[in-house]
């Protein structure tokens, strides 16, 4: 019997992570979540390992994604906490030591990387520049990288609404379209995304709600 594959997921606890875990296991995945406090992860499964550990600490890094044959992060920044670019570069430094790289793949932000300005002046006046810049730091150190294979998700407008399996990707260098996307649909692009060579490399990939 061919053993399932394992996905190093951090961010669990959040609503995207924890649409992610869900749909992960639907899919026939197993999980190692690495999350800060186990007691915000209510979800139970002898299919997910969880480790108590912080991203930003690369040995705690390097042991969840040990073992793993992908690696997805759903990380924000919460509140005042900038934990992007540190957290990210981990994670790429602690993939780049393996023989053999796992695919990683990223949750970044519409407004990074210049594709909008429009949408990083809100997101500056929102949760304020030195926030933005922390994203804006690890999404030009993920699009950097060179040994490690990467797919870089940058969603506009996040929601909580349900899932619909319709999306509009794309690599163009500008944001071309202006529809919120529920984190449901993002989750299940990253998923699609870990079969799918498409999409891998710096130019990231642009993701909102399917145009009507």
């Amino acid at each position: 019997m061919t053993s399932k594959k394992k996905i190093a997921l951090f961010g669990a606890t959040g609503n995207m992570g924890g649409k992610l875990l869900g749909q992960a296991l639907e899919r026939g995945y197993t999980i190692k979540a690495l999350v800060r406090n186990p007691a915000k992860l209510n979800f139970s499964s002898p299919e997910v390992e969880v480790l108590q550990g912080n991203a930003t600490d690369l040995s705690d890094v390097e042991t969840a994604i040990e073992g793993c044959d992908f690696v997805i992060s759903c990380l924000g920044n919460v509140k005042q906490v900038h934990i992007m670019y540190t957290a990210h570069n981990n994670i790429l430094k602690a993939a780049a030591q393996r023989a053999h790289p796992p695919k990683c793949l990223f949750v970044s932000s519409i407004g990074c990387g210049g594709t909008s300005w429009i949408v990083k002046q809100m997101l500056c006046l929102i949760g304020g520049r030195e926030g933005f810049n922390d994203y804006e730091r690890a999404d030009k150190r993920i699009r950097e990288e060179t040994t490690v294979p990467f797919v870089l998700v940058r969603p506009y407008a996040l929601t909580d609404k349900p899932y619909t399996g319709r999306y509009y990707a794309s690599q163009q260098p500008k944001a071309t379209f202006f529809k919120p996307i529920s984190r449901s649909d993002v989750a299940a692009f990253m998923l699609d995304a870990i079969d799918q060579d498409q999409w891998l490399g710096e130019k990231g990939v642009q993701l909102g709600g399917a145009k009507s």
